[in-house]
């Protein structure tokens, strides 16, 4: 969900009994370019897995780069599509 699923709403939803969280929508360019993005748009901790991280992209580079910096932080990365 976009600019719905972020750290703390996830970690609501596993206290519930959720095994699987994904992040808010983020956009590859602007988080592979941008720090303060990243800084605003993506946090976790050790307790938030397992993680899926989701981006939105229309360049594969950039989609790889995107994914690269964060494949250590979760365990799978969602390519959304539309």
């Amino acid at each position: 969900m976009v600019d719905m699923s972020e750290l703390s709403f996830r970690m609501l939803c596993r206290s519930y009994g959720s095994d699987l969280c994904f992040t808010p929508m983020l956009h590859s360019q602007q988080f592979v370019q941008d720090s303060l993005y990243r800084q605003d748009t993506f946090s976790t901790c050790a307790e938030d897995r397992p993680l899926i991280i989701q981006f939105c992209a229309n360049d594969p580079i950039t989609f790889v780069n995107a994914a690269s910096m964060v494949s250590f932080k979760c365990d799978g990365i969602d390519l959304n599509l539309g």
